[in-house]
């Protein structure tokens, strides 16, 4: 008698320790990072491939973990509170023999409600709440330990487990559920979120952190944002001699520029040329000088630029970022909808919207917006809404598809302003500074002392001034 109960006490602990088992795989297997698995795989551990294929087949190793922890629990009551009530009521043998006859039947609901509570707290504490501790204590030793026998188990019950997920399928279908596999993937907001939480966790550098958000958010940037606007550009005209254009590219400093018909104007460009090419030519002019020839070479840009690649002002930056590097090209002109050239974007302009501004050394002015005298700042007014939104947190509408300072400003005044013209939007005034013929070349900023700076109102307010 005795042996069969030590027995059942033995396959209570069995189907506990079963039950763990299966808690401790579910935990293990869904935290452990697939990157590390690689890890795991190049260095030649033992069920690191297992671990891999589990991951990849969740959706037959959770329903087997749910199988397995089901049988255990419902093993464990079958056998385990009977065997436990049988122990207790042996333990008080003694005592039962002294009740009276009718206090006996009170004595076995006592013990199967003792048994009962013994059983919960032991699947609780042992199933359920050390095996699940440990899991993410110690993920990828459990991890690499569970991975085989999940697997055989996996092989095993896989009849069972095909006919729950089909049921499971067909039942979410009927509520109209989102079937397994579904909103797995997470969305760009939820990236976002999921770099700052770790960022926050000290596991990611700040840095790292506004990349990823930039680079989730650069898909919704189009080159018109980024685009140098046509005013800017420096070009020179196809009929220019390559003697003349050294000189004028070594002033300005620049390593590619456009090229420009000058039967067209300035809007007409028809090529680029790589000061590398120019400087070439140079040298080889100088060889010829040195050996007695002609100082001229006879010739013009028209002959030494190179093909020029043209894109869309809506194009967006991630799209202009991929055909810069299939085209191995740094330079793009950009046109409208009508063919007119707007603009000028180059490979640095896209780069700086993953990793911010990027100044060398002929960069002589910091393009950081800052605060000058008196808590004015002067901007130019083609620097663009995008810039003052990343960089110093503004808030602009863009309902009047304006890109610039300027644009904003001519939105707001519904003219062309004269040097003077003050528009306040929310907190801040703008005040027309310069002009450049009908362009609003300059404009001050300040902040209202009346109205807090990080909270716009939604319309401004318009005052003229002579």
């Amino acid at each position: 008698m005795l042996e069969w109960v030590f027995f059942r006490v033995m396959m209570v602990a069995f189907f506990i320790l079963a039950n763990s088992f299966f808690v401790a795989a579910e935990f293990a297997i869904v935290s452990v990072r697939e990157t590390r698995v690689q890890q795991w795989i190049s260095l030649g551990r033992p069920g690191a491939r297992t671990v891999l294929q589990l991951k990849h087949n969740i959706d037959d190793f959770l329903p087997a973990v749910q199988l397995g922890v089901t049988l255990a629990a419902l093993a464990l009551g079958w056998i385990g509170e009977p065997a436990l009530a049988e122990v207790i009521l042996h333990a008080g043998q003694g005592l039962l023999q002294a009740l009276p006859a009718h206090a006996v039947v009170y004595a076995h609901t006592i013990a199967v409600i003792l048994a009962f509570a013994l059983i919960t707290y032991f699947e609780v504490l042992l199933g359920e709440l050390v095996p699940k501790a440990l899991a993410l204590e110690r993920t990828e030793r459990i991890a690499l330990a569970v991975a085989g026998p999940m697997d055989v188990f996996i092989r095993i019950t896989r009849p069972v487990i095909a006919l729950m997920n089909a049921s499971a399928t067909q039942v979410l279908r009927l509520f109209r559920a989102p079937l397994r596999g579904e909103g797995a993937v997470h969305s760009p907001q939820e990236l976002k979120l999921i770099a700052t939480a770790t960022r926050r966790m000290g596991l990611l550098p700040v840095f790292q952190e506004e990349i990823i958000h930039r680079a989730i958010e650069l898909n919704h940037v189009t080159v018109r944002e980024i685009m140098t606007p046509r005013g800017k550009i420096f070009s020179l005209p196809a009929n220019l001699s390559i003697e003349q254009a050294s000189a004028r590219i070594v002033e300005e400093q620049h390593s590619r520029v456009p090229v420009y018909d000058p039967a067209g104007g300035p809007e007409r460009i028809i090529g680029i040329v790589y000061s590398k090419d120019i400087s070439r030519l140079m040298h080889f002019r100088s060889v010829a000088l040195a050996l007695g020839g002609k100082g001229e070479s006879g010739l013009t840009l028209r002959q030494v630029m190179r093909a020029l690649v043209v894109v869309p002002e809506t194009k967006p930056a991630m799209e202009l970022l991929q055909e810069f590097q299939e085209t191995r090209r740094h330079i793009a002109i950009v046109v409208d909808e009508f063919g007119t050239t707007v603009g000028l974007v180059t490979a640095e302009d896209a780069i700086e919207q993953l990793v911010g501004e990027l100044e060398d050394e002929f960069d002589i002015a910091s393009k950081s917006l800052q605060p000058q005298t008196a808590g004015v700042m002067s901007l130019d007014g083609t620097t663009t809404l995008r810039d003052l939104d990343t960089q110093l947190h503004w808030g602009f509408p863009r309902e009047s598809g304006a890109e610039t300072l300027a644009g904003f400003l001519l939105a707001q005044l519904g003219h062309i302003p004269e040097v003077g013209e003050v528009v306040e939007y929310g907190s801040r005034r703008f005040t027309v500074a310069e002009m450049a013929g009908r362009r609003i070349a300059r404009v001050n900023v300040e902040t209202l002392p009346s109205a807090s700076p990080s909270v716009p109102t939604p319309a401004g307010s318009r005052e003229a001034s002579a």
